[in-house]
């Protein structure tokens, strides 16, 4: 009797196992499935500018869809299906030699030399990147200069910009990193012993990688492929910027009907159109891949038979010849064609970023044309040069004060070093507070008004975005790594979904949203008084934000405690751990790494945001892509270039931090890899 008292008061009532996830699932229902389901719903509406939303829904009719297939609209989709369709193949034929080399060719620490090549210019900021090939396509740039002094060109210069010529290179350069990575994690996941046993068996290296190696990457491949048509066909900042009237691409056709037009059932359409055909394309594609290796398969009594007959010629001619020369001769052009193919493809991905920081010296009023002089004007209109000095000065002093410290406590007592870890972070934070919210440095940084506004409010923007991103991603990343059930394959759907979706559905679904809800009281205080200091303009971009940077922080914390033994959140439990104190001693110092990764990846994601941006934002809230992607409708001054230095500086830092932080988890570079890139 007393053993069973005792059984029934530790019985503890269990929540549903989706239980930690819950605040995820309303985010998601009320910002991004709802929302979508209304710019569905529009599209069978029809135009009404008389009322606040341009929208009537009394006659629901189908010919918003019947205008939408006009001379104009076919056109441009059918261009915009050209362009991705073309990048993407693009993307994978220039990728994979890379991702193979890195691979299989080189040593670990060439490897991460190679990875951190191309995650830099990856994660550096998308628009900075795009605005930067105005610099070598302008018809008066100093390349066009160059090939029209060599004799490759004309007097007239280079006639690219402004056409789908130069969207084509833009959109390849931009979504090429975004290809390369998942490839490499795929065949880095490879067993080695499947290729020998190929080799072994008579394979020589072509039929190995055609009959092996390629089709255990084919995840890779799929991945890399929703990782870069997906956005391509939604793009809309690469049009805008390079594109013009002859570039346009269906994306900032769709923005242009909701900021411009005031035509909701119209964009809508294009919007539903433009989901549907991405959808299509990616089911033949998916056939096409599983169709193929099938048909390859027909012909596999008929290839075996001719690699037996190869097999015996390879074993006659290495009888007669040795076959260590013979293979040294075969593999050292194939080593260093690759090497020289990798060199090429990551100088072409740092092109752009060294203009940029180059022409942020640019001596003239435009930040495209070379003024043929460096001059440091520009970055004294953003920076005071003489308080930028001291409070450089200052920070590093205090720096190395708190360095000197720890090796003399290091000396003098008996902890051992890596308890004395603490006093860097002290000394950095008293470096902060001295430099950052003491002086009026702080505050007088970034005083020039148009850019010094705009950056602040990229980071109060990406701050609060990553805040939301950590707590929802953290919550759900544990609940489908030690909860799993039903609802998990449904939640990681609408996780993929939000991934996949173009960022240009997801802003115009979100403009239309927040309209629709300004008149309930609560929600319609947040969305358009704001919070406190923060305006209204500010709150929606966290929502906005918020979407993408979850489901990436769900993903890494997800897969790291998957590789995690539940043994002891068992054993807490055993002992009388309540599940909350379980999860604040246990859980969560194990997921700590994870979510410090997840959230600074999550800051450079907000930060360089400029799809959600661009429409979510209102006055007094303009973040720096918004404001940079303004100014390019007219001279780009080469200020604009200084504070894109200044925020790649910044997404640098809280890469290697990234970095730093999961090389103490244990993670090789390949796993830091495949954590960037959401495997």
């Amino acid at each position: 009797m007393t053993a069973a008292v005792s059984a029934s008061g530790r019985r503890r009532l269990r929540g549903p196992k989706f239980a930690l996830a819950i605040p995820s699932i309303v985010w998601y229902l009320l910002f991004f499935a709802i929302p979508i389901a209304f710019v569905v719903i529009y599209s069978f509406g029809t135009k009404d500018q008389s009322r606040l939303l341009p929208v009537d829904l009394g006659n629901l009719t189908t010919k918003n869809y019947s205008d939408v297939f006009d001379d104009t609209f076919f056109k441009v989709f059918r261009a915009t299906l050209r362009i991705s369709v073309v990048a993407t193949a693009m993307c994978l034929l220039i990728g994979l030699p890379v991702a193979y080399f890195a691979a299989f060719k080189v040593s670990e620490k060439w490897r991460a030399v190679i990875l951190a090549a191309v995650i830099v210019p990856s994660f550096t900021s998308f628009l900075i990147r795009t605005v930067a090939w105005r610099i070598p396509l302008a018809p008066n740039g100093t390349f066009s200069k160059w090939l029209s002094d060599i004799g490759v060109i004309g007097e007239q210069g280079i006639q690219i910009l402004q056409t789908q010529t130069a969207v084509q290179i833009a959109i390849i350069y931009n979504y090429l990193g975004f290809m390369i990575l998942p490839l490499f994690v795929a065949l880095d996941r490879i067993d080695v012993r499947m290729r020998e046993a190929s080799k072994d068996l008579g394979a020589g290296r072509v039929a190995t990688f055609f009959g092996v190696t390629l089709p255990l990457a084919g995840p890779g491949i799929i991945a890399g492929v929703l990782l870069t048509f997906i956005p391509m066909c939604g793009d809309y900042v690469t049009a805008t910027v390079l594109g013009g009237a002859k570039g346009n691409m269906i994306g900032s056709m769709i923005a242009s009907q909701f900021s411009q037009a005031q035509n909701w059932p119209l964009g809508s359409a294009m919007a539903v159109l433009m989901i549907g055909a991405v959808l299509l394309v990616l089911v033949v594609s998916a056939l096409i891949y599983f169709v193929i290796p099938r048909l390859i398969g027909l012909f596999e009594p008929l290839a075996q038979s001719l690699r037996a007959a190869r097999h015996e010629r390879s074993v006659a001619a290495m009888a007669k010849l040795g076959s260590e020369p013979a293979r040294v001769a075969r593999v050292e052009p194939v080593r260093m064609a690759m090497s020289v193919w990798t060199a090429l493809v990551l100088v072409f991905m740092f092109i752009p970023i060294g203009l940029v920081i180059l022409h942020s010296f640019n001596g003239g009023a435009s930040f495209t044309i070379w003024a043929r002089n460096p001059s440091t004007k520009w970055w004294g209109e953003l920076f005071d040069g003489g308080s930028t000095t001291a409070m450089l000065l200052r920070f590093v002093a205090i720096i190395a004060v708190a360095l000197v410290i720890k090796r003399i406590l290091a000396a003098r007592s008996s902890l051992p070093p890596r308890s004395l870890n603490w006093v860097g972070p002290i000394g950095f934070g008293i470096a902060l507070i001295v430099n950052g919210l003491v002086t009026d440095w702080f505050r007088d940084v970034f005083a020039f008004v148009s850019i010094g506004d705009a950056i602040r409010n990229s980071f109060l923007a990406a701050f609060g975005a990553t805040v939301i991103a950590v707590v929802l991603g953290g919550l759900s990343g544990v609940a489908l790594a030690r909860r799993p059930g039903t609802w998990s394959k449904m939640f990681m759907a609408t996780v993929f979904l939000i991934l996949v979706t173009p960022e240009i559905m997801d802003a115009i679904a979100l403009v239309t949203w927040f309209q629709r809800i300004a008149d309930i009281p609560v929600l319609g205080y947040v969305f358009r008084e704001g919070i406190g200091p923060f305006s209204g303009g500010i709150s929606k971009l966290w929502v906005g934000q918020s979407l993408y940077a979850s489901a990436v922080v769900t993903l890494i914390v997800r897969a790291r405690l998957a590789g995690l033994d539940e043994s002891l959140e068992e054993a807490a439990a055993d002992l009388g751990a309540t599940p909350a104190r379980a999860f604040r001693q246990i859980t969560l110092p194990l997921i700590s790494s994870a979510l410090i990764a997840g959230g600074l990846l999550s800051f450079t994601l907000c930060l360089d945001n400029a799809v959600i941006s661009t429409l979510v934002s209102e006055a007094g809230s303009t973040t720096f892509p918004v404001a940079l992607l303004g100014a390019t409708k007219s001279t780009v001054k080469p200020f604009w270039g200084v504070g894109a230095v200044v925020l790649f500086v910044i997404t640098m830092a809280a890469l290697v931090f990234v970095a730093r932080v999961l090389r103490r988890s244990g993670e090789s570079s390949s796993q830091i890899a495949a954590t960037l890139a959401g495997s």
